[in-house]
């Protein structure tokens, strides 16, 4: 087995944990110091064996505080609007003062009586469809951008599932590193419930097997209709990636400008007009999901351990914004 200082990150990276962009794609992006992921990177095992080897309830005592922050903050986003009607009447059980004084000094009418209906639009949500399509291949796989991951996915099932929106969660890669197929997996289908049993379930498959191959991303948006259901009104797709395309290249413009990219855009181009909306969200430095998406946003290595109230936040800007518009 290989070791040493570039026994992971590769020798372009001169043992630096992956800070810097190796030439052809490999690498990782670096560490960060922040005492709580020190408490859970004192728990890894090595790098390559593609799977961080801690338990659901491991996870749960180091990032518990900072989840229930994360869904309280986003739990603010999803807040069902409140309507609120004036009524008054001429008998009641509750005497609005202003409107009574006004009455006894000739000013006003007799209806004193205070009946206003306070209604919570709970059905606000109804209609919206979240589709996560999460790249699990092994050039982005990094310890702290999967934990990032696992994260963002906790807290972001946990806010829909409250808040009563349907939403699948499929990962994806070529498993086997043949370049003929991509292994398209559904971790938390549309119709499934999300309860313990699953979260457990979604949280064991996201920190294990993450040696797959990268793959041709347009491919996953060719029939966007299969992700959703014949009810959905508003459809967005959550796009995790570093989307570099198959093969990684040297320089950013060509991953940019790619065949792999020029078709991914075109995709989503194709899919916007047909009323799809989409986020993408890019790991690394390589900006690369500003120019494929309309709305997008970049984890780094700056700012990966606020990716689930990144993704949160915008995700609940597009589902206020883009249903609120077709209601």
């Amino acid at each position: 087995m290989k070791e040493g200082a570039d026994a992971w990150y590769g020798q372009d990276t001169r043992g630096n944990k992956g800070q810097g962009e190796p030439a052809g794609g490999g690498g990782a992006w670096g560490y960060r110091t922040e005492e709580l992921y020190k408490q859970f990177l004192a728990k890894r095992k090595i790098l390559w064996e593609y799977t961080i080897q801690v338990s659901l309830k491991e996870f749960k005592e180091v990032f518990g505080q900072s989840l229930e922050e994360i869904e309280l903050n986003l739990d603010r986003l999803f807040d069902p609007e409140i309507d609120i009607t004036r009524m008054y009447r001429m008998e009641g059980n509750r005497i609005d003062a202003r409107k009574y004084i006004s009455f006894l000094s000739g000013r006003g009418d007799s209806k004193v009586f205070d009946r206003t209906i306070i209604d919570k639009n709970e059905e606000k949500l109804k209609g919206v469809e979240v589709v996560f399509l999460v790249s699990k291949s092994r050039r982005i796989f990094n310890f702290e951008y999967a934990v990032a991951v696992i994260s963002a996915m906790l807290s972001s099932a946990y806010i829909l599932r409250e808040h009563e929106v349907d939403f699948s969660i499929h990962a994806y890669s070529d498993r086997n590193n043949r370049k003929d197929r991509i292994d398209l997996i559904p971790i938390k289908r549309l119709e499934e419930e999300y309860d313990e049993a699953k979260e457990e379930e979604m949280f064991n498959y996201l920190r294990t097997d993450w040696q797959g191959d990268s793959v041709e991303e347009y491919q996953l948006l060719e029939k966007m209709e299969s992700y959703f259901s014949p009810e959905a009104q508003t459809k967005i797709v959550v796009m995790i990636s570093d989307f570099r395309g198959q093969r990684g290249k040297a320089d950013v413009s060509d991953e940019i400008n790619s065949r792999d990219n020029r078709k991914l855009h075109a995709e989503i181009l194709k899919n916007q007009n047909r009323n799809y909306v989409f986020l993408g969200v890019g790991l690394g430095r390589r900006y690369i999901a500003e120019h494929l998406f309309q709305d997008s946003i970049q984890i780094t290595s700056d700012n990966f351990y606020n990716m689930p109230n990144l993704i949160g936040t915008e995700l609940g800007r597009l589902i206020l914004t883009n249903h609120s518009m077709r209601n």
